[in-house]
């Protein structure tokens, strides 16, 4: 789903979410109120090629033919691409062995204005190499509490992060995030942590301190939602550790 348009996954009281539209629609089909799970709630702006949904199905309609029925009632920025029937014990969020996410900078003068929605457009020049002087200090098991939303409500903060990497391609530095799971706003927060590394506005070591300390305020920019996209969902472990493979 392209998310420019809506509140977010998660159903909101101020505004139109990808969730809630999904939901109606399957309803719709399947004739039956239905209760939609996601692996992740994606906040406002933020996109997905590989969200993972689960809801339980009454009637006849064929599995397979559910991802064309929706088709016809879905907005066009919002399409099921695939659908299969599941364990009635399987759970699409404690199940997940990781997840993917990739985030996109245009760092140009100029963007393109059919390319606006799905990047961050920043203009002053980013050493790549700089950034990659962080990542150790992010990469592994860390208390994460400076890297998320103050009023993100919760308590525990530690995650584990499997691999970072961040690549220049042409005008693009594509950063990619692997992990068992991530807190609210954690992969924009450590994407402008390193946009700032990289602009020389922090230096690399400050994410030690960060993390150690808890501290959001010694870190600066929040990367804008519209560069970020959620990949994939693991749920096969031998995939995800040979995805980690090609990223180390």
């Amino acid at each position: 789903y392209d998310g420019t348009n809506y509140c977010g996954f998660q159903v909101q009281p101020n505004g139109v979410s990808i969730g809630a539209t999904l939901q109606s629609a399957v309803e719709k089909i399947a004739g039956h109120p239905i209760s939609l799970l996601a692996v992740s709630r994606t906040d406002a702006g933020v996109h997905a090629t590989g969200q993972v949904a689960t809801f339980f199905l009454e009637g006849s309609i064929p599995v397979e033919k559910i991802p064309q029925a929706l088709h016809g009632i879905l907005p066009k920025d919002i399409v099921v691409w695939q659908a299969e029937e599941v364990p009635p014990d399987f759970h699409c969020r404690y199940d997940a062995v990781g997840k993917h996410y990739r985030y996109t900078l245009r760092n140009s003068k100029i963007c393109m204005p059919f390319d606006r929605l799905f990047v961050w457009h920043f203009v002053p020049p980013l050493d790549v190499i700089r950034m990659k002087k962080a990542l150790p200090y992010l990469v592994g098991t860390r208390n994460f509490k400076a890297f998320t939303a103050a009023h993100s409500g919760r308590s525990d903060f530690v995650r584990r992060l499997d691999a970072i990497t961040v690549e220049k391609r042409g005008d693009d530095i594509i950063f990619d995030f692997l992990g068992r799971g991530f807190l609210y706003k954690m992969v924009r927060s450590i994407t402008g942590f390193l946009v700032d590394v990289g602009r020389g506005h922090l230096a690399p070591e400050t994410a030690e301190r960060a993390i150690a300390t808890g501290d959001r305020s010694l870190l600066g920019l929040t990367a804008p939602p519209q560069g970020l996209n959620l990949v994939k969902i693991y749920y096969d472990e031998k995939d995800f550790l040979d995805k980690l493979k090609t990223m180390g």
